[in-house]
């Protein structure tokens, strides 16, 4: 296998496990060793990182299979600047403890200055303990919600939604032979928790695979099968989301289909391609040239990315990255990518697609690895990581300001 093959190899592997349609069980079995190395050992707090050689920056999903159009001429992004020059009202640093001593991890910005936070009892992903509002600027802490795991809980949220005045997360617990899904709320100026919904999660479904709050509901979307459901916010009997069958939940009210790719021709379709929202009935899908196969599109609701390119799905915008970037955007805007000098990893910086704006995150290799931070699209507009003991969180919503 040539250097080609295996990059190509890897990509495509790395597609697989980040698809919407893995087996969730596994996804969240990741995050939750993610979260054990986190508080056990000097890690303690910091957000979880993923050792990359540069081939592994490289990133594949899937090729448009709509109508190519001739490609936009392409914009690059600004200069590369320390993060903080970058977006100086958007970083953090705090330490990796909470004034108890307890470590976190970090889910959400709740204002400006003010973070939500997990803890866990006994380091325990399956064990969540408390969510805290930790206020950056007088390092003070105050736990909002005292969380209540139920007995047989297996595997947990990853991160909390908020809507509505109300934080929300699910868990999913044994009953014997039968798998539950839970969904709590509580409010978010704190309080106790209640359970909004419970439904049994099938073999093969996969639990929850992204989440929200909108319009007095809780939404989310399947793991494997796909499809929208909804519950209201006050509690209630989950329901369909009518269309939504076989769809995945980018971003409220935007769901896309996705096929989960078995054979190589499989690859040739974007996993995201065919997207529908599920209030309007408004549908978009993808127009990109179709140049390189082995560099296929990956995309959110606006842009798509590809190795070292991003482009809007109608082609009409397209941009040079600093770095190759494995990440579905994040806002549908932000994506990480690893930066290179010659053969070996240089950093790894953070790029807004939308104005091209990019800040180096301060991140170094050792060797030919290098940390680098993930950014879920899910997530919550929050980007966190670790450098030089202490952690960094950087408010992707006021970045995009």
């Amino acid at each position: 296998m040539n250097d080609m093959e295996k990059l190509l190899s890897a990509s495509l592997s790395r597609s697989v496990e980040r698809a919407p349609t893995a087996p969730s069980d596994l996804l969240h079995r990741v995050d939750a060793t993610r979260r054990r190395r986190r508080r056990g050992t000097a890690a303690a707090g910091a957000a979880a990182v993923a050792l990359v050689t540069v081939a592994g920056f490289v990133a594949t999903n899937a090729i448009s299979h709509a109508r190519p159009v001739p490609a936009a001429p392409a914009s690059g992004t600004a200069e590369v600047v320390p993060i903080r020059k970058a977006w100086p009202g958007a970083v953090h640093t705090a330490s990796r403890t909470l004034p108890n001593g307890r470590p976190y991890t970090p889910e959400r910005f709740l204002d400006k200055d003010t973070v939500l936070v997990r803890t866990l009892r006994d380091g325990n992903a399956d064990r969540s303990d408390g969510l805290w509002a930790y206020h950056l600027d007088t390092r003070r802490a105050e736990r909002l919600v005292a969380v209540r795991v139920p007995k047989g809980t297996v595997v947990s949220w990853s991160f909390t939604a908020l809507g509505d005045g109300q934080l929300v997360w699910w868990t999913l617990r044994k009953d014997g032979e039968r798998r539950v899904v839970d969904i709590w709320a509580a409010p978010e100026k704190g309080g106790a928790q209640r359970k909004v919904t419970s439904f049994e999660d099938r073999p093969g479904r996969a639990e929850i695979g992204n989440l929200a709050v909108a319009e007095g509901k809780v939404v989310w979307s399947l793991g494997r099968d796909g499809g929208l459901f909804q519950a209201p916010l006050s509690g209630g009997r989950p329901s369909k989301v009518e269309g939504s069958t076989g769809r995945h939940l980018l971003r409220w009210p935007w769901a896309a289909s996705f096929q989960h790719p078995r054979r190589k021709k499989d690859f040739q379709r974007p996993p995201f391609g065919d997207l529908l929202n599920v209030l309007t009935g408004e549908r978009r899908g993808v127009s990109l040239p179709v140049d390189d196969p082995r560099l296929p599109w990956d995309c959110a609701v606006t842009w798509c990315v590809r190795g070292d390119r991003a482009a809007t799905r109608d082609g009409s915008r397209e941009r040079e990255l600093p770095g190759f970037t494995h990440d579905l955007p994040a806002l549908d805007r932000f994506v990480t990518v690893a930066m290179t000098e010659g053969a070996r990893p240089k950093g790894v910086a953070l790029v807004d697609l939308a104005t091209g704006k990019a800040g180096d995150l301060g991140i170094r290799p050792v060797g030919d690895t290098m940390a680098a931070p993930p950014l879920d699209y899910r997530a919550p507009g929050l980007l966190a990581y670790e450098l030089d003991g202490r952690q960094i969180l950087v408010d992707l919503t006021v970045a995009g300001r």
